[in-house]
């Protein structure tokens, strides 16, 4: 009869085992194509786009650190204890996209496209206050 137990526990530590490798993240989020609308309907210009897009960054939980590499691009990184994140922010007077540059500790699959959630968490919460950094211009 202990044997038959021990059977059966060592199976179903196999099993868990072998169940928590297989699993995965949710696919990459990424941005694609936002459109700046303003409060005033207006264009606006290319710098408070800039620094609206970095004062978006402070309202993050961790924060986002930016760098602005040229105008129109910026490279936003999070850190947060282990995990780090890195995205591209593109932008015009128009609108913007942010896409996964790197990451480190987040599980990142590159055939599958799949991240650790906390990624996209932060990625769409930077996303968020982006927006409304830019409608109030």
């Amino acid at each position: 009869m202990k044997s038959r137990s021990l059977n059966l526990l060592i199976f179903l530590v196999a099993s868990m085992v072998l169940l928590g490798g297989c699993r995965t993240g949710p696919p990459v989020f990424n941005v694609e194509n936002a459109t700046i609308n303003t409060v005033s309907g207006t264009e606006p210009k290319l710098e408070d786009v800039t620094r609206a897009i970095i004062s978006a960054a402070g309202n993050s939980n961790p924060p986002w650190n930016m760098q602005v590499i040229k105008p129109g691009h910026i490279v936003a990184t999070l850190h947060n204890r282990t995990h780090m994140a890195q995205v591209d922010v593109e932008y015009t007077t128009k609108g913007y996209k942010i896409t996964r540059k790197d990451s480190a500790d987040l599980n990142y699959d590159p055939e599958k496209g799949t991240i650790h959630s906390g990624y996209n968490k932060w990625v769409q919460r930077l996303d968020s206050n982006i927006r409304i950094k830019l409608n109030l211009l």
